[in-house]
């Protein structure tokens, strides 16, 4: 599996903006600043397929359907994704409908929103790689540890690197105020 930081791509501009309604306009911010979306698409790349989006290539692809506003436009972005990598997509709020795909071996981005929450303090797209049990497996496309290490966020979660392990009913929590909250990938039937 391959797991990638958005930190670690300052040196990459993402024609976005970062306030609602804003047009991208320059000084563009990088991929570090506001490219979570896109590398949770390069790593559930990885995983449910054979190829590799590298996150240039997300860029190109999120300026090219005009997801590039406000971060990341999830829902042009993960359906042009779904269609150029061969994947099968939903989206929706339900946690029986997530968990039954996670545990059917589905990826699936997920959009948390919440003043103080655990991913962030505010939006930020977060990779839900896997689930066992009621457990859902999360990678932060922007994880340091001292993120983690904040009062309000702890006794939410343990860590099993690269994992961020999250009680099913946590994660409902951190998204119950983004529509859709989560965008599911899976391999298509054959």
């Amino acid at each position: 599996m391959r797991v990638l930081n958005q930190l670690d791509y300052e040196n990459i501009l993402y024609p976005t903006s970062l306030v609602k309604g804003e047009q991208p306009a320059e000084p563009y911010p990088s991929v570090a600043k506001a490219g979570c979306g896109l590398i949770c698409a390069c790593m559930l790349v990885s995983i449910l397929t054979d190829k590799q989006l590298e996150p240039r290539e997300a860029v190109r692809i999120s300026v090219r359907v005009g997801a590039n506003h406000f971060g990341t436009d999830m829902p042009i972005f993960a359906k042009e994704i779904a269609e150029q990598y061969g994947l099968e997509l939903s989206s929706g709020s339900s946690k029986e409908e997530l968990m039954n795909g996670l545990h059917a071996g589905a990826v699936a981005i997920i959009h948390a929103g919440k003043p103080k929450g655990l991913f962030s303090d505010g939006g930020h797209f977060v990779l839900a790689a896997k689930a066992e049990g009621e457990n859902i497996y999360i990678i932060d496309p922007s994880f340091k540890q001292e993120k983690y290490d904040k009062d309000y966020r702890q006794g939410l979660f343990t860590m099993e690197p690269p994992y961020i392990v999250v009680s099913a009913d946590n994660v409902m929590d951190q998204i119950k105020y983004r529509m859709p909250s989560w965008y599911l990938f899976r391999k298509h039937n054959k």
